[in-house]
């Protein structure tokens, strides 16, 4: 199964969201190393998506090019920075085959995107090859830092279909991010990588339970549809007897980190 990221564009905007001051953090780290560098820098978002990483950067008056294969995910970006978007131009295109000219940016972001590009060796060339010398190659993505009662659901769906004779795979982002680590440092690169913001959200089960069922996790795409919705089913009978009220929040401990990776001069 591919994600129809028209029909879930919305759902992404509500439930990957950051607080604001994570935002800014992350927007701070992102921008400051380039400012040091370039008088104007130029960003570059590919797969942008409804800009939970690119509007705080765009608040702050940067020039932004954002990219995205999903005009449904523009157009919800579109509405949020209708107000200060002087700066901002939104692409419908695909990492793979970037129409920007060499050395176009200062700066080109990708969060949690190489594991959604199977060739994603076309798309990290190309992010190379748009990037001005001495530019910033910026990866970023939300790390869960604890045991919560999210995991614990998930966990369970992961056992369900086990008895239904499915085997769950996971873990196909953390091992793309170190496929494109290893990539960068044999193009004699340099990845450093910091935990750049922390905060705690609260979630439900119903709401772990509604993220699930609409396929928001990349890993549940693989699950073929006869497979998928009775195992839904069997989780939503096992949510509902283990957790008396499902819109009692629980806490999730999460980090962003960032990996950046300067060019040379």
């Amino acid at each position: 199964m591919t994600l129809n990221f028209g029909r879930v564009a919305y759902a992404y905007d509500r439930t990957r969201y950051h607080p604001p001051e994570v935002s800014g953090r992350i927007a701070t780290a992102i921008i400051a190393p380039v400012e040091d560098r370039f008088r104007e820098p130029v960003f570059l978002e590919l797969g942008v998506g409804t800009g939970r990483v690119g509007v705080p950067i765009i608040a702050r008056g940067h020039k932004f090019v954002g990219v995205d294969v999903s005009p449904a995910m523009l157009e919800v970006m579109r509405y949020k920075i209708a107000g200060v978007a002087r700066k901002v131009r939104l692409v419908e295109a695909d990492a793979r085959s970037l129409p920007f000219a060499k050395d176009s940016f200062h700066a080109v972001i990708g969060v949690h995107l190489w594991h959604l590009i199977p060739d994603w060796q076309r798309a990290l060339l190309e992010a190379l090859r748009v990037l001005a010398p001495g530019g910033m190659l910026y990866e970023g993505w939300d790390v869960s830092t604890g045991p919560s009662e999210d995991w614990n659901i998930q966990e369970r769906w992961r056992e369900l279909l086990a008895e239904m004779g499915y085997e769950l795979k996971r873990g196909a982002h953390t091992r793309r991010l170190d496929e494109v680590e290893r990539a960068l440092e044999q193009l004699g690169l340099e990845p450093q990588t910091q935990a750049v913001a922390e905060w705690v959200e609260e979630r439900t089960p119903r709401q772990t339970m509604e993220i699930l069922e609409e396929r928001l996790y990349s890993y549940t795409w693989q699950v073929p549809p006869e497979v998928f919705r009775p195992s839904i089913e069997r989780l939503w009978a096992w949510v509902q007897e283990t957790y008396p009220d499902l819109d009692q929040p629980y806490p999730i401990p999460w980090k962003f980190m960032l990996r950046s990776t300067r060019l040379p001069e």
